[in-house]
């Protein structure tokens, strides 16, 4: 037989369920809250993701446009028979890396393996020259003997490619060099004498 005292017990305890059920529904609601909450910011990082792919294919497809076009513009202005730069984004171990790659006539390879040092000193002046337009700082570039490889016959046409180079991208080039062709473009030259150890600088 039930009691009195039973009954309350049984009150007491379907309040207890009660209250408990009212709190894990009020903590079931925060969970659900929650998790629309991540799915949402879930779905805002996908979003986020292709931006930024479409952002970086899209950097890529200019960076590797302007790096080709000024290093085969500079071989062009050279050479009779230049070759072509290509540059190229690569995925190598989870990171982005850029391969340089030289065309002539069909064949294409790394221009250390099949270009000569006159066409590697042209390309790196021009590639140095491409990456600072980039990101461009001072605009004065110092480089010493940039063409020691670079054939005579070749050393005018060279300095009339560094002169269409300046004008075009602002840049001023102090360049030291012992070869007088590399001068003829050039808006100011000083020769520089070593006399008994003294340097001796005049203006030409």
């Amino acid at each position: 037989m039930i009691g009195k005292t039973d009954i309350q017990n049984l009150q007491k305890k379907l309040e207890q369920s009660f209250g408990k059920k009212e709190m894990l529904q009020t903590q079931l609601n925060t969970i659900n809250v929650s998790l629309k909450s991540l799915e949402k910011y879930g779905e805002d990082c996908k979003k986020a993701r292709v931006i930024v792919q479409l952002v970086a294919e899209e950097t890529q497809r200019k960076i590797e446009y302007q790096i080709s076009n000024i290093v085969s513009l500079a071989l062009i202005s050279v050479f009779p028979d230049p070759y072509e730069c290509k540059l190229q984004f690569v995925k190598r171990r989870n990171k982005m890396e850029a391969d340089i790659l030289f065309l002539k006539n069909g064949n294409e390879g790394k221009p250390i393996e099949i270009a000569g040092g006159g066409t590697l000193d042209v390309a790196s002046f021009a590639l140095k020259t491409a990456i600072w337009a980039i990101k461009p700082t001072n605009n004065v570039m110092i480089l010493d003997e940039p063409f020691h490889f670079l054939s005579r016959n070749l050393q005018s046409k060279c300095s009339k490619m560094i002169k269409m180079v300046q004008e075009k991208m602002k840049i001023q080039f102090i360049i030291v060099s012992h070869i007088p062709e590399i001068t003829e473009s050039a808006d100011r030259v000083f020769d520089v004498s070593n006399v008994k150890g003294v340097s001796h600088v005049k203006q030409n």
